[in-house]
């Protein structure tokens, strides 16, 4: 079952990096003196009312997607341009999910690997946060993103998982973020802004 959410997710999350032109295979279509109407209001409200607020002007919150049993919320990066995270919040709903199972982020390693060239785990371990043990695994890749010379990038990336108690049942927390070049390296200190915003979500 974990994994068929995994997929689910990730298919979700593709449609966000195509529209990004961040997918392999994806091209954007026009300049980018296009004028748009953007949905940003609409984002910032949504977010607001999910109760899940990155309050950290390195992040701006690019896309969600609402189900009935999660919410995945789609950033980019500012101060570091290569950064792309997303952060979903799973809600125990019936037996179909299993808490364990989606706290269990090593079982969704081969999911995150599928289309990443020489995926490749640095570590994985369990440390404090706030409290609750943040499960994570940290993992190098070769980006789909070029350089101006036509090279493709190093990719560092980390993978964190979260539980959180709470009166209607326990909600779970996977995170996210990838950097494609401007980085050397990523641990459980960069998800600082996210652990702050889950922590603070209504319960």
């Amino acid at each position: 079952m974990a994994a068929r959410e995994a997929r689910g997710v990730l298919a979700v999350l593709a449609c966000g990096l195509c529209a990004s032109g961040l997918a392999a295979g994806c091209s954007l279509l026009g300049g980018s003196e296009r004028s748009f109407l953007s949905n940003r209001a609409a984002l910032e409200s949504s977010a607001a009312a999910c109760g899940f607020a990155v309050e950290d002007d390195g992040f701006e919150l690019e896309g969600i997607d609402l189900r009935e049993d999660s919410l995945t919320f789609l950033y980019r990066g500012r101060r570091f341009p290569g950064d792309h995270a997303w952060v979903v919040r799973f809600s125990e709903k019936s037996t179909e999910q299993d808490p364990v199972a989606l706290a269990d982020i090593y079982s969704f390693l081969p999911v995150l690997a599928e289309g990443r060239r020489s995926f490749t785990e640095v570590d994985r371990g369990e440390v404090e946060a706030g409290g609750e043990r943040l499960r994570h695994v940290r993992y190098r890749f070769v980006s789909p993103i070029t350089d101006e010379r036509g090279e493709p990038l190093a990719g560092h990336g980390i993978l964190a998982s979260l539980r959180l108690e709470s009166p209607g049942g326990p909600l779970i927390f996977q995170i996210k973020l990838d950097n494609h070049g401007d980085r050397t390296d990523l641990g459980p200190a960069d998800l600082a802004p996210f652990l702050e915003a889950a922590r603070a979500t209504p319960r």
